[in-house]
């Protein structure tokens, strides 16, 4: 990682001169592109031929039924033809000098088979878009580019584009898909897809699954993504066979930047300020982040892996005190956050930077994108937090703190995509990302510790290091003399590699007789923390689609798919503990007291107390087949699947203080078969009516059978995991009215059904702490439904988007476990989301202003237990501002406000705050120039 690290700068500058250095390609024309589609079933159609009247200039589409070509600027006529189709023309296509004109085609089947598909069912009406014609403005095309995809789509599923990205507050992934319907945000970077847990959504890049850099969750956190590097997010929220079978939730596809059809060429950047952090006090953690994101304290590799402890004469293993003492000087450095201590020297918080750089081409055959992007964040939190015990049917205060964070983020991203189409029908694709998020974090905690029956005052540093690389090759071949209308090959071979480097320092002191505050011996007290993580993913896939032609119109579809996931997790903790502190001023701060001088025999020792638990090997190997059919016939379409899934994890947790011992070793293998049903109803060309059934499963992940235990704060729950844990399974139903009255408008309604068998849940269990693990309850129902609407008021500029959700679930609780509640709603989920927008737009001033609306409902935020009640996450509303002022069509202004209303975050538990911070009110200013 650290190599990673210090080459990220000479990446980030050879790209940068590389684009620079491209030469600017003269246009002295303009170019049309745009697709066409099959009218019965909305399927791209491929070698279809486009003929510019009046010109030799002829062009075809690709294997996504696409086309681009460079033609004179003007007013054309364009005829649109291909055998067994009617041929259509579209007219007035206005073609600009240098620009780019966009439309869509839908061509019929030819007479002999919309009469066979009239035998069905009615002729009229069974397109599902009249031909489209789209003037210049990209905006606009994009928008409807994606409900058109939306509208076509074999499941049922939200979309969200680069336009809509742009119009909105929020640089990631996780913030651009807060404004999905049914769709919430926890921590700035989980997704909670209708109301489900992180657990139940899975998260694929251009269609390949991918690793998580998380310790303690099994989703891949969005946060680490760029905005700027995405093209679309897909959000499916039912199943189709061609898709893992570990779906339960929904499916995020992140789809990053496609290849344009001139050359494109922009730089951005970008300043913002928060009210609770930029000019305020601020807790720089060991110096900060370097601009590349390098920083911490870690382990050195001089420190051998070999438990350290003093030598034992009866094990004959061991260092002698004076190689203890060497190591333990290898290990001074920085304990305690700037200004912790004497609450007073403070670094004040810096200024959000951000850049972000973009090229792209299409060079004949050969596609081009590539694409960086850096920031630079700062944020403060003021945090309260209450434990409570219960006596007598009442809380009873048992400990209540004071916590204050402060953390720097250093977030980059780099994507290079190449595609070369060897022909028309042949076509090879290379996706690349690599992405980085950097964080360092001073903590200060004060408060009443009830281990210690007294005041405690903790200070804290972190570093963490979160990086995810992925390497896609695609290829696709449509075979047009394979069976009657022709054959489609697709193929891809992914890598993926995602790693976490942690490494933390803690001390602790507790107030003495006379209001002094010492450092005590306290396992937590001169602790160091030192966490590595590699998940390496490898996935290959061979999907087969045959054409329907005739009465009936659509896909037969086979594949195979196999997925290899490694995990290797190690940690390892040490701490200085008083071998003979008599000498040592214990009220000095941990940087004053842990020095080489109070190091050895006559001070702090150095001690090994990682845990037996605290490494573990994973390995997960899925090998799926699947079969499916995607028919259209008159006004109706079927598409309905099986898919075969052997699924073999182990995970082997590994004992540092004993080599010799035998691992822990946790074996689930299962063999099952997702299937699903979906049926749409064309009622006419611009609405549609969805069903969908489907039985699906959730596995447990690596770190939730391995039996690693981590503490978050002092005096918080333990968390460790449960090696007894199996596959829940998932029965669902799901149902969507959809009517798209324009292109760029929709109205649509929801409902869905979720039954659960032994769905995975946290549960706290007794012992001598709280301790939270996982385990199988023994049933779930999840209900609920999506209301949308995006229209425009007539020829005003306003237009109005607005989406709510509302969900009802219950979870059976094991009597044998000492939950309060026996049944209570899934954890996270909350039960109303709200997103309201109101837009006003004049492309002739180059103006727009976005106000937008947000509000989560209440949650369950933590399950009670021993008789205390559930922890509840209150309801908050958000209102952010965007406004957006473009300049001579390449330069462009975007001020953003976001947080206005500054609600409060806040946890309470049986009516008693639990707990509850203010995220403060930001500030960005954003300027981009394109070419």
């Amino acid at each position: 990682m650290s190599q990673t690290n210090w080459q990220r700068p000479f990446r980030l500058l050879i790209l940068t001169l590389s684009i620079l250095s491209l030469p600017a390609v003269a246009t002295a024309a303009g170019t049309i592109d745009g697709v066409v589609l099959n009218g019965l079933n909305g399927m791209p159609v491929q070698g279809v031929s486009l003929a510019i009247e009046g010109t030799d200039l002829a062009f075809t589409t690709d294997l996504d039924g696409l086309f681009r070509g460079e033609v004179p600027a003007g007013t054309h006529v364009v005829t649109v033809s291909k055998e067994s189709y009617e041929t259509q023309q579209v007219t007035d296509v206005v073609v600009a000098d240098g620009d780019v004109a966009s439309f869509s085609v839908v061509l019929m089947p030819g007479a002999e088979a919309a009469a066979a598909a009239g035998e069905v069912g009615e002729v009229e009406g069974t397109t599902f878009a009249e031909t489209i014609t789209v003037t210049t403005e990209v905006e606009e095309s994009s928008e409807s580019a994606i409900l058109l995809e939306r509208k076509q789509a074999a499941e049922i599923a939200d979309l969200i584009g680069e336009e809509e990205f742009a119009k909105n507050p929020g640089g990631d992934a996780a913030g651009v898909l807060m404004r999905v319907t049914g769709v919430s945000v926890q921590d700035g970077k989980y997704v909670y897809v209708r109301g489900l847990g992180d657990r139940y959504s899975n998260t694929t890049l251009n269609g390949s699954k991918m690793p998580s850099t998380e310790f303690e969750k099994k989703v891949v956190p969005l946060d680490l993504f760029p905005a700027d590097l995405l093209d679309k997010v897909a959000v499916s929220k039912s199943y189709r066979v061609d898709k893992p079978g570990e779906f339960a939730a929904g499916s995020v596809d992140m789809v990053t930047k496609n290849f344009p059809a001139r050359q494109t060429l922009s730089l951005g950047l970008s300043f913002g300020q928060n009210s609770e952090t930029t000019g305020e006090d601020f807790l720089t953690a060991a110096g900060g982040l370097s601009s590349s994101g390098s920083g911490g304290q870690p382990l050195p590799g001089s420190i051998p892996t070999e438990s350290l402890v003093r030598f034992s004469n009866f094990t004959g293993e061991g260092f002698t005190p004076e190689e203890l003492e060497g190591f333990g000087e290898q290990l001074v450095g920085a304990w305690t956050p700037t200004g912790a201590f004497d609450r007073t020297s403070f670094d004040e918080g810096d200024p959000e930077l951000g850049f972000d750089l973009g090229y792209g081409n299409t060079f004949d055959k050969l596609g081009v994108v590539i694409a960086a992007t850096s920031s630079n964040d700062f944020s403060n939190r003021f945090e309260e937090r209450n434990f409570y015990s219960v006596a007598g049917g009442r809380l009873i205060p048992n400990e209540n703190y004071s916590l204050d964070y402060s953390t720097e983020e250093v977030k980059s991203g780099l994507v290079g995509n190449f595609s070369y189409a060897f022909s028309g029908n042949n076509r090879l694709e290379l996706r690349s990302v690599l992405t980085n998020l950097s964080s360092s974090e001073g903590r200060f905690q004060e408060g009443f510790f009830s281990d210690l029956a007294d005041t405690i005052r903790d200070y804290r540093i972190s570093y963490q290091d979160q990086e995810i690389e992925n390497l896609q090759l695609h290829g696709e071949h449509f075979l047009p003399e394979a069976f009657a209308a022709g054959s489609l090959l697709e193929w891809r071979f992914g890598e993926s590699t995602a790693t976490t480097e942690e490494n933390r320092r803690q001390t602790l002191y507790l107030q003495g007789t006379g209001g002094q505050y010492f450092l005590t011996d306290n396992a937590q007290s001169g602790f160091m923390f030192f966490n590595d993580l590699e998940d390496d993913l490898t996935e290959m896939a061979v999907d087969w689609s045959t054409f329907l032609s005739g009465k009936v119109t659509g896909t037969v579809k086979f594949g195979f798919n196999q997925t290899q996931n490694d995990r290797v997790f190690d940690a390892r903790r040490l701490r200085f503990f008083h071998r003979n502190v008599s000498g040592i001023d214990l009220t000095l701060p941990a940087d004053e007291t842990f020095t080489a001088e109070n190091i050895g025999p006559d001070g702090f020792e150095l001690e090994e107390i990682t845990r037996a638990t605290d490494s573990y090997d994973g390995d997960h190997e899925v090998t799926a087949f699947y079969g499916m059919v995607d028919a259209a016939w008159g006004n109706w379409r079927l598409i309905g699947g099986v898919r075969f899934e052997d699924s073999a994890l182990e995970v082997l947790t590994l004992d540092r203080t004993d080599p010799d011992q035998m691992p822990i070793t946790t074996v689930l293998d299962e063999s099952e078969t997702p299937f699903s049903l979906s049926l749409v109803r064309k009622l006419r060309d611009d609405m549609n009516l969805r069903f969908v059934v489907s039985e699906t499963l959730n596995r447990p992940s690596f770190r939730e059978l391995a039996p690693f235990t981590y503490t978050h704060i002092v005096g918080g729950y333990a968390v460790q995991g449960n090696p007894e844990l199996v596959s829940a399974t998932i029965s669902s139903f799901d149902a969507r009215w959809e009517w798209f009255p324009a292109p760029t408008e929709v109205i649509a309604a929801s409902i869905f059904f979720k039954d659960f068998d032994q769905p995975i849940e946290r549960v706290v269990i007794p012992g001598a702490e709280f301790l939270e693990t996982f385990a199988n309850a023994r049933s779930a129902e999840n209900f609920g439904f999506e209301l949308e609407a995006r229209r425009r008021f007539g020829s005003s500029p306003f237009t109005g988007v607005l989406n709510f959700t509302w969900v009802d679930s219950e979870i059976s609780v094991d009597p044998d476990l000492p939950a309060t509640n026996s049944t209570r709603p899934l954890v996270g989920q909350p039960d109303t989301v709200l997103n309201a927008v109101l837009e006003w737009d004049r492309p002739e001033s180059g103006s727009l202003i976005r106000l937008l609306f947000n509000q989560t409902g209440d949650k369950v935020g933590l399950a009670g237990s021993f008789g205390l009640p559930d922890v509840i996450e209150e309801s908050r509303d958000t209102i952010d501002l965007t406004y957006i002022q473009r300049f001579a069509e390449r330069f462009k202004v975007k001020l953003s406000a976001r947080n206005l209303t500054d609600e409060r975050w806040q946890w309470t538990q049986g009516g008693e705050p639990f707990r509850g911070f203010d995220k403060g009110r930001s500030l960005s200013l954003g300027l981009s120039w394109n070419l």
